[in-house]
């Protein structure tokens, strides 16, 4: 990859989209050896059970290091180039103490914790899920420093190293669950983990010494980091954001409520709901957002609502067909993606309720997704933040009300509901502060789609009747078959999407 090719705009926001996308297949091959060494085995859920707070924190130390550091960092950089040195090296020891504190003190509180979420279990899952969570607990102070250290290299806009040592984590469990785990079992993926997180660190601090370099020993008379927290709306953007992962660990309590493999089969089913998200959204972002930003400074308020109509419409067209994928045809991809070894059929038919309790809401998270942003573009971070609490308070109460009947259907349906209800009260916020004249379009579009998805699956089902035998891959074939005649409608209609798709990405692609 030359130099000349990722200093442009285009180019490396191509090079990090393909690492990216290199680095979430490495994941999803974690979690096809994750399926094939313990399916749905009650082992997995203990797992799932002692990694849930600790993953969490770190992930939460990452939004904390990108929405505190970098604009910060930024802010000095441009009044007193001197002073960043000193600003780095407060976060980097501030972020250190921090999450040595936290681990700390949840090792301390580990039988709480524990028995929190394992009320009902027996001593010996008690103590095998203490033991994944003490080995996670030594994963936080290094996270605290890599949230820091990615920070401080997305500001000189060396964005890709931060995606290669992703690499590092996923490829250190990979090698582990190969070469371990008849020998140590599960306690091998908390270990992998831990491994790849320290070679994180180390690959990032190698780095970013080019850049800026640490003395640890030497003073300083401003503490900069203080003032940037104190009075800075970021702390509400972190608590949205805190809050936000709070899902896994709220499912993780019932465990004892769900049928053996209940907890594994929703994360089974979430990573195959979430994968087109993670796909499609960041390539939609890259294209919309900017455009979003410069008409809101322009105060142009035609080219906001024009911009705001244009990327819901384009969610609709891109996961409409993935939520009839994953409702129908779900019970393929899970078989492909992760049927082998000790994830037995019974394991897929289960993982596929669960995904289609989770399909429902595809498409309505997907357009949250993009009117989040727009929360925050419209300085709504506050009213975004109240939307927030009272979705995670939703998702609470259905969980208690759902799960004694549906077991883990109960509590992916519970996650719908409240990814719904996100949407549908940030629809309205949303079309009222930006006075959006036509406020059906999200439901003109959605019936657009639907009943051009609805014609193609029933034509596929009547093809398939005259199959004289499906196998997987005649499913395999159906789905590609489904996007196509899907794809092919909306040309032959010379869907005003499909132009608008048509004009957006080649601009993207020659970095305007």
């Amino acid at each position: 990859m030359s130099q000349k090719f990722t200093s442009t705009i285009a180019g490396a926001s191509i090079f990090i989209s393909l690492l990216g996308l290199f680095s979430r297949g490495l994941g999803f091959i974690r979690e096809m050896l994750f399926a094939n060494n313990f399916g749905l085995e009650a082992e997995f859920d203990l797992y799932l059970v002692g990694a849930v707070l600790p993953i969490t924190i770190n992930t939460i130390l990452l939004y904390i290091g990108q929405n505190y550091f970098i604009p910060e960092f930024q802010k000095i950089n441009s009044l007193n180039p001197d002073e960043t040195q000193k600003y780095y090296k407060q976060a980097f020891i501030a972020f250190i103490e921090a999450g040595t504190v936290l681990a700390i003190l949840l090792f301390f509180t580990r039988d709480f914790i524990i028995n929190f979420y394992m009320h009902s279990a027996s001593s010996a899952s008690k103590e095998l899920a203490t033991e994944i969570f003490n080995i996670f607990l030594l994963t936080i102070p290094f996270s605290a420093a890599i949230a820091i250290l990615s920070a401080l290299l997305q500001t000189v806009f060396e964005f890709k190293y931060s995606a290669i040592s992703v690499l590092y984590l996923n490829m250190s469990i990979i090698i582990l669950l190969f070469t371990l785990t008849d020998k140590i079992g599960i306690i091998i993926v908390p270990i992998g983990y831990l491994i790849g997180t320290f070679l994180q660190f180390l690959y990032l601090h190698s780095k970013s010494r080019k850049y800026y370099k640490l003395y640890l020993l030497s003073n300083w008379r401003q503490f900069y980091l203080l003032k940037s927290i104190i009075g800075s709306s970021l702390l509400i953007i972190l608590l949205i954001e805190s809050i936000g992962q709070l899902y896994s660990i709220l499912d993780r309590y019932f465990l004892g409520d769900v049928s053996p493999g209940g907890i594994a089969s929703l994360n089974y089913a979430y990573i195959i709901f979430l994968l087109p998200i993670s796909i499609f959204s960041v390539s939609l972002a890259t294209v919309v957002f900017p455009k979003i930003t410069q008409a809101i400074v322009n105060s142009s308020k035609y080219d906001l609502q024009r911009i705001y109509s244009e990327s819901t419409s384009i969610n609709i067209l891109i996961f409409m067909p993935f939520a009839f994928v994953l409702f129908y045809f779900g019970g393929t991809l899970i078989k492909i993606a992760f049927e082998r070894g000790k994830f037995l059929g019974e394991s897929t038919t289960i993982t596929y309720n669960v995904l289609k309790c989770y399909s429902i809401s595809l498409i309505f998270y997907s357009v949250y997704t993009v009117l989040n942003k727009m929360f925050y573009s419209l300085n709504l971070a506050k009213l975004l933040l109240v939307v927030t609490i009272f979705g995670i308070i939703l998702k609470m109460i259905l969980n208690f009300l759902l799960v004694e009947q549906y077991q883990q259907y109960g509590l992916a349906i519970s996650t719908s509901i409240s990814f719904m209800f996100f949407f549908f009260v940030s629809y309205i916020i949303i079309n009222t502060k930006l006075e959006v004249s036509d406020k059906t379009l999200f439901l003109k579009d959605f019936c657009f789609y639907f009943i051009n998805c609805s014609i193609c699956l029933i034509f596929l089902k009547i093809v398939t009747i005259l199959l004289p035998n499906t196998n997987l891959i005649t499913e395999l074939l159906t789905i590609a078959l489904f996007m196509t005649l899907y794809m092919l409608n909306l040309i032959l209609m010379n869907h005003k999407v499909i132009v608008i798709l048509t004009q957006i990405f080649p601009k993207l692609m020659q970095g305007d």
